[in-house]
């Protein structure tokens, strides 16, 4: 109804438009009688001045609407649309040699924790098994008599939120398999930094007491 009446086109979810709406609405409101202000308002906006297809020519505070005046009462009130939230799933493969080392790689690009260190990642569409882990990392080539040992750290997926996407995470653990790059002992894998998600995870595994 503000928007409205004022012909304000601040969206009313955006940080700005709450800020400056809750400002209006202290500005005009009756201090004497404030629930009952409120509450009039409330019935205003859903009986009369409705989101869709108000009721103008029967508004009795139609000769003072700016949004009217100006013809802009169906473009108002500005409402952000929510963006989609996208979900990825994460599969982070944990190698564990028998010399005690393992695997980081460096996450390059634009995107989320850009320059940080993670165990190798395997993005999947939706959750898999050990054996599509093993097929769509390109672990198991035909030279190869016997498969790595893989198990599942947590079967059920760490979700972490930001506000486009939410990352389902799993992490494998791989022992005894060969690396194809320069491996790291497990004693100095606190000495990378590396996103909170996997921190907690080394944390909790205690890889670097292996």
């Amino acid at each position: 109804m503000l928007a409205r009446y004022f012909d304000i086109d601040t969206p009313i979810n955006s940080t700005a438009g709450i800020k400056e709406f809750k400002a209006l609405a202290v500005e005009l409101i009756d201090e004497e009688n404030s629930a009952t202000y409120n509450q009039a308002i409330m019935e205003f906006g859903a009986l009369q001045c409705k989101p869709q297809n108000p009721l103008c020519e029967t508004c009795p505070l139609s000769n003072s609407c700016l949004a009217l005046k100006n013809n802009r009462i169906s473009l108002l009130p500005v409402k952000l649309k929510k963006a989609k939230i996208k979900k990825r799933y994460f599969n982070y493969l944990v190698f564990l040699s028998e010399d005690n080392e393992t695997v980081l790689e460096q996450r390059l690009g634009k995107g989320i924790w850009e320059g940080l260190y993670q165990f190798p990642l395997l993005e999947s569409k939706s959750l898999i098994d050990a054996e599509a882990v093993l097929a769509e990392s390109n672990l198991v080539a035909e030279e190869i008599d016997d498969l790595p040992k893989i198990s599942l750290f947590n079967d059920t997926p760490i979700i972490h939120k930001l506000s486009h996407q939410h990352i389902y995470t799993r992490f494998w653990i791989l022992e005894n398999t060969e690396f194809n790059r320069k491996p790291i002992p497990l004693s100095k894998i606190q000495e990378y930094p590396v996103p909170v998600l996997i921190s907690n995870f080394i944390n909790e595994f205690q890889l670097s007491e292996y």
